[in-house]
């Protein structure tokens, strides 16, 4: 098969990004014909991923004003580019890059699309992502055309061929947002290790995550900031970069825990696999996380979990046995103290049943599934 991959950008990691080029990789090491389409892609991307052929569409990336100010003719110049892959499957991901597809195909109905769900288009059908918009001007137009723009999209998204969504979570917010039911349901590729958890952990809790307000890591300082008292030999370590890092570390100043809280900034994926290795536990704050690779990938590496009761998580992790779903702060505070004090054979006992749990989502079956979606529109 012929498949286009839409992204709308390979500036900054994260795990939709992540996800996409596996799918790249993976479908392309089976025969298949794999291009990837966006607005920009990063020196470092492209060294990371050397087999893959990546096309840069040179247009302002969605985060800024002036992508979505000379929306129209951005869209006439992705045209003028789509026209170039007449027999691909075109398969966008998260917005804007449905729409570039969407958009394509109102002319051009001969295209075949298979949409990745990741959430319904976001920016527009979650409040807590226009709230989460950085720039003030963007944020207020964001909430002015809310209404066009919803009843937009849910126009534009009957331009699918298929449907498939990541987690059970994204598949009923794709019902409720859509009302119908998505095609298929198909987990991240995951590349399940063979590892054995490492006995000897440090005294780490770990965070990996976009600074954004939509992950929410402040309240991760806050507890830590309650936790530390209690557990003074215990440091926090927030990976990743974003335009809440001043904010956090202004916070982490105010609390006075400069010595006991790390920025780390954006890792590789070997040092992410050494901090899950070596971390007593990995923290998720984000709510509604549509699904969330972190929680997979720190299990994979034999380390627990706390997340926030929702989305996602409430899916990969099992409460009480993988880690732990909390409803508040309090809640976190709790399930801190507990794993911080969980006697050895019990931690023991958590890890095992982490590395165990997460053999559901191994890759190859994840692979033959969207191979299954393509091939019967194809």
């Amino acid at each position: 098969m012929k498949i286009l991959l839409i992204f709308p950008h390979f500036l900054t990691p994260g795990g939709a990004a992540k996800t996409a080029l596996k799918y790249a990789k993976e479908l392309q090491l089976r025969g298949n014909s794999v291009e990837i389409l966006c607005a920009k892609v990063s020196k470092e991307f492209i060294k990371e991923n050397p087999e893959l052929n990546f096309r840069e569409l040179n247009i302002p990336i969605s985060s800024s004003a002036s992508f979505w100010a000379f929306f129209p003719y951005w869209q006439y110049k992705i045209n003028r580019i789509l026209r170039k892959y007449p027999d691909y499957i075109f398969y966008p991901h998260v917005l804007p890059s449905n729409w570039w597809a969407w958009l394509y195909k109102l002319r051009n109905q001969h295209t075949k699309i298979v949409w990745h769900c990741h959430e319904p288009s976001a920016f527009i059908h979650s409040k807590a992502w226009i709230d989460a918009i950085p720039n003030p001007i963007m944020k207020i137009g964001a909430k002015l055309l809310n209404p066009i723009l919803k009843a937009l999209d849910i126009k534009l998204e009957k331009e699918n061929n298929s449907v498939y969504c990541n987690s059970m979570f994204v598949m009923e917010e794709y019902k409720r947002v859509y009302k119908k039911k998505a095609d298929h349901l198909i987990y991240p590729p995951i590349i399940i290790l063979q590892t054995q958890p490492e006995r000897d952990k440090s005294k780490h809790i770990l965070t990996v995550s976009r600074l954004s307000k939509f992950k929410r890591v402040d309240l991760l300082i806050d507890a830590f900031s309650m936790v530390t008292e209690k557990h003074p030999e215990y440091q926090l370590i927030i990976t990743g970069e974003g335009e809440e890092t001043e904010n956090l570390v202004r916070q982490t100043k105010s609390l006075g825990l400069e010595d006991k809280i790390e920025f780390r900034g954006k890792v590789n994926n070997e040092m992410l696999e050494n901090l899950y290795k070596n971390s007593r536990v990995t923290v998720l704050c984000s709510e509604n996380e549509p699904f969330g690779l972190v929680p997979v990938e720190s299990m994979m590496n034999g380390t627990p979990v706390i997340a926030h009761n929702s989305g996602g998580p409430k899916e990969t992790i099992i409460h009480t046995e993988t880690g732990f779903l909390y409803e508040d702060k309090n809640d976190l505070i709790k399930y801190l103290a507990v794993i911080i004090s969980m006697d050895e054979k019990q931690y023991q006992k958590m890890q095992n049943q982490c590395i165990h749990h997460v053999k559901k989502y191994d890759l190859a079956k994840t692979i033959s599934n969207l191979e299954e979606a393509f091939s019967n529109i194809s």
